[in-house]
């Protein structure tokens, strides 16, 4: 039986300490409608970065005759025509041509309506109508029941020569510098305020921050705010995201090989000398995930505790025979 008990020897490595978590994604973005019916003519492209004032679109009101916009086109081609040509005997005709485009676009003004951007930040045409239920003023009331049953519902706007009515959603503007993810955890010690992050989703890495932490009534909210600018979490509201804490070298023990005894966490490594194991308890700096704990054993050592250490061998699955055997070599 001796020969047969599994064991195994604890080395040093590094080690990445991720957490999985179902997460509700909350930014500082608001919906711009249509006050008319028309044809929208986007003055920014998709995804760009935009700044205050920036004209993003504009809605031509569909009672204006067709013909005035390729009149108007007409005008513009024969003027920079004409200036090329730096004829002054044309100047009367170039005069003429200009008035006449001035009043055209005049009658295309009155008839249209321009839409600008409050903040800067990024457009999107893809929107999901939780963007006034979910806000920033709205973190502290998030609850377990919103992360779980809130689902992803985008849509795509009319978009560039669109025909919109009165109403109609026509972009989204998004402020890149508040964006956050909100997760349940029952882990009161795993995250602290103001704790760097890393949020991978997709194989890509965004930069973190822990934002908040608030006590629910048997769990604990925890808001991360991103703090890298990344397209790839403008347009999803609900999503699993892998949280790394922590990255650190350390001895990783299996908690199949955890023991309690006298109300100690510990596990049985075996002593050289006599081939017997022994309750070593688990103590001083250490991290733990669903499967394993992270023993900081040099840190350990540098605080004088007396827990594992490097190169102990550990009895893999302890149970009641093979914790008290002798070891067989």
């Amino acid at each position: 039986m001796g020969s047969n008990t599994s064991n195994l020897l604890l080395e040093n490595d590094v080690y990445t300490l991720k957490k999985n978590v179902k997460a509700l994604v909350i930014r500082d973005e608001y919906l711009v409608k249509s006050d008319t019916d028309g044809t929208l003519s986007l003055s920014v492209s998709e995804n760009e970065k935009i700044h205050k004032s920036q004209e993003l679109a504009i809605i031509y009101n569909n009672k204006i005759n067709e013909s005035i916009n390729k009149e108007i086109q007409t005008l513009k081609d024969d003027i920079k025509a004409i200036e090329k040509e730096n004829n002054s005997l044309k100047k009367g005709i170039l005069y003429s041509k200009k008035e006449q485009l001035k009043i055209l676009q005049g009658k295309v003004k009155s008839n249209t309506t321009s839409y600008y951007a409050e903040s800067s930040g990024v457009l999107s045409l893809k929107y999901d109508e939780y963007e006034d239920v979910y806000t920033y003023d709205s973190l502290e009331n998030i609850t377990k029941e919103d992360i779980e049953n809130t689902k992803n519902n985008f849509k795509k706007s009319k978009g560039d020569n669109g025909q919109v009515e009165e109403g109609d959603v026509i972009f989204r503007v998004i402020n890149t510098n508040e964006i956050y993810i909100v997760f349940v955890n029952n882990d009161e010690k795993l995250f602290n305020e103001g704790d760097s992050v890393k949020i991978e989703m997709n194989k890509e890495k965004i930069n973190g921050e822990i934002y908040r932490v608030y006590k629910k009534d048997d769990y604990f909210i925890t808001i991360i705010k991103i703090t890298q600018q990344n397209i790839g979490i403008f347009d999803t509201r609900n999503q699993e995201f892998d949280i790394i804490y922590r990255q650190m070298e350390a001895l990783r023990i299996p908690k199949d090989s955890i023991v309690k005894q006298h109300k100690k966490r510990g596990v049985y490594v075996i002593n050289e000398e006599t081939k017997k194991p022994e309750f070593t308890e688990i103590k001083g700096n250490y991290y733990e995930d669903d499967d394993y704990i992270y023993i900081d054993f040099r840190e350990n050592k540098i605080n004088g505790i007396d827990t594992v250490d490097l190169y102990d061998r550990i009895i893999l699955k302890p149970n009641f025979i093979n914790r008290s055997i002798k070891i067989v070599n």
